[in-house]
């Protein structure tokens, strides 16, 4: 009987010891991370100058010079618009012109999200002013910009330079 409690003694102290080691490491590794994240905090430097240094970076990343690269979007865009009672249509096709085959590359993977703001854009607009050439001129800024916004949105770079206007048809 004596030798079995001298064993469940023993099992504590072995539990006890376990625990003070866990005790031990835990804290050495608490005080660890914060030491680093302490070193790194006050030595990493300033976030603007490398900030500034990225976006250079990022500029340089799109390539302005060499052949244009054009890319058709398929689908024909139509748009309805009630003017004075009655349904109207504008229907529209596209090509988007850029020297960075990246960055077609890009418009490719996110069309649906183009495509999405661009009917958005069509949509909005007013009837009588896209039957001039200062509204089909204005429409063209505002879907080159669009289209940078959201390549910009997703890869950091613009990178279109035009949108060609291939069919515009105002019923």
């Amino acid at each position: 009987m004596a030798d079995d409690e001298l064993d469940v003694g023993a099992e504590e102290g072995k539990k006890g010891g376990k625990k003070k080691l866990i005790i031990i490491v835990v804290a050495l590794l608490v005080l660890g991370g914060g030491g680093a994240a302490a070193f790194f905090f006050l030595m990493g430097g300033d976030d603007s100058e490398a900030a500034e240094g990225e976006d250079v970076a990022v500029e340089e990343m799109v390539q302005t010079e060499g052949p244009a690269i054009y890319l058709d979007l398929d689908q024909a865009f139509v748009v309805d618009f009630m003017v004075s009672g009655k349904q109207r249509y504008l229907q529209l096709n596209m090509t988007l012109k850029s020297r960075d085959q990246g960055q077609i590359d890009a418009v490719k993977i996110h069309m649906p999200l183009i495509r999405n703001s661009l009917v958005l854009l069509f949509s909005s607009q007013s009837f009588d002013e896209l039957q001039t050439i200062e509204g089909k001129q204005a429409l063209k800024l505002a879907a080159v910009e669009t289209v940078n916004n959201i390549l910009t949105q997703e890869t950091g770079l613009g990178g279109i330079e035009d949108v060609l206007f291939t069919n515009f048809v105002m019923q």
